[in-house]
């Protein structure tokens, strides 16, 4: 476990990271959220309004999930048909991400937005 998870009352990880890449506008946050849900996690992903090439994100669940989902990320593969790509993904203290339930778009909210259905997800 690394400085910067932390264990929830309930036994899973909590983890947040700060992703750069291509990561906006190219339906990052949604094939990231689609993936959480695959593994059974929770999470959120919210995009810097300053930083084109920065998304923040909040992981929660079990911990072996999480680091499977993070080292794809860590790949620098496309990880979907637009080019969505991580160029490095760091991981940051609590205090410095955001509550899960703080994101422009959760594993509770993804249904809720207006996607584009034309994309294919890889990871």
């Amino acid at each position: 476990m690394s400085e910067q998870d932390q264990q929830d009352d309930d036994g899973g990880m909590q983890r947040w990271l700060e992703v750069r890449g291509k990561v906006q506008n190219v339906m990052f946050r949604q094939t990231l959220i689609r993936a959480m849900q695959r593994r059974g996690l929770e999470g959120g992903a919210t995009n810097d309004r300053r930083d084109k090439q920065l998304v923040r994100v909040t992981l929660r669940g079990d911990s072996e999930r999480i680091e499977e989902l993070v080292a794809a990320l860590r790949r620098g593969a496309p990880i979907n048909d637009w080019g969505a790509k991580a160029s490095s993904v760091e991981d940051v203290e609590p205090t410095r991400g955001l509550a899960l339930e703080a994101h422009q778009v959760t594993t509770a909210t993804v249904d809720n937005h207006r996607w584009n259905p034309n994309v294919t997800m890889f990871l």
